[in-house]
């Protein structure tokens, strides 16, 4: 028995160890490109490629000879085409590459903790001043990847979060202004999305659209949803499927940094939905 598990390992251990580490670099390639055109593209590509060994196996000689030149023309078309996505992968690939362990874990630590903190006061200073302004806001900073099933995908921009990015995007003029921003990591991910609303019937009949939004989404994924309203020049926050209202700046620095960097001391800090 030994001998015989000896011999497959032998003769098939190389082939195994090459199907595991194509598993895992296609696995990530889907990870990187999740959420964006790139991710049509691999679709699209595949089932060209199934479809096109179909033909050939069932002897389709047309169909084959057809898709045959589709494959090897259209990916270098798709290249040139999509040139600004292909940057965006490997731009999120570069950071996915953490997960892999090709940081040491001292330099991810001190990288993570500098850009929590860069995004924090991004955000602080951003909201402060959308504010100020009577600009209205609604920012989802996630803790889980927002799905795209539950939401209204907008424009795409995998931009650096900066206080300077999220004022343009809400300054009224701005044709993104009017829905949310998605922000994962320290990337703003899309803008102009519509978040699904809360359908609950114990909130106030005085909640605006943004506030509802908010409330929607924080019940089903987990995730900090910031809220600026346009009447009333207001600060909240959203955090699961609770509202805390009308806070103060200090109030609001002190709720979103116990959220943002996670202290489980601080969650309960965050009222329910006044009634």
């Amino acid at each position: 028995m030994w001998e015989t598990l000896a011999t497959l390992i032998q003769t098939y251990g190389r082939q195994a160890i090459e199907v595991v580490l194509a598993a895992v670099i296609f696995y990530y390639i889907l990870l990187s490109v999740r959420g964006t055109k790139m991710a049509v593209l691999i679709t699209g590509l595949i089932s060209l490629a199934v479809i096109y060994g179909a033909a050939t196996y069932l002897r389709l000689v047309v169909i084959s000879e057809i898709l045959e030149k589709l494959l090897l023309v259209v990916p270098i078309a798709l290249i040139i085409i999509f040139v600004p996505e292909i940057r965006h992968f490997l731009e999120r690939a570069g950071r996915t590459s953490r997960m892999l362990g090709l940081l040491s874990p001292l330099q991810e630590s001190k990288a993570g903790g500098a850009t929590e903190e860069r995004v924090f006061d991004a955000l602080l200073s951003a909201v402060g001043d959308l504010a100020q302004r009577f600009h209205g806001a609604l920012i989802a900073i996630e803790r889980e990847p927002i799905e795209a099933d539950l939401m209204v995908i907008g424009t795409w921009l995998d931009a650096v979060v900066s206080e300077t990015t999220l004022r343009a995007i809400f300054e009224p003029h701005s044709p993104l202004h009017d829905g949310a921003v998605i922000i994962r990591d320290d990337r703003v991910l899309y803008a102009g999305c519509f978040l699904p609303l809360s359908v609950r019937d114990d909130l106030d009949k005085d909640l605006g659209t943004r506030h509802r939004a908010a409330i929607g989404i924080t019940e089903k994924v987990d995730c900090i949803v910031v809220v600026v309203s346009e009447e009333r020049g207001k600060i909240s926050i959203s955090y699961g499927g609770r509202l805390a209202r009308d806070m103060t700046p200090r109030q609001f620095e002190e709720q979103l940094r116990a959220l943002y960097f996670a202290n489980p001391n601080f969650s309960t800090a965050l009222s329910p939905v006044r009634m």
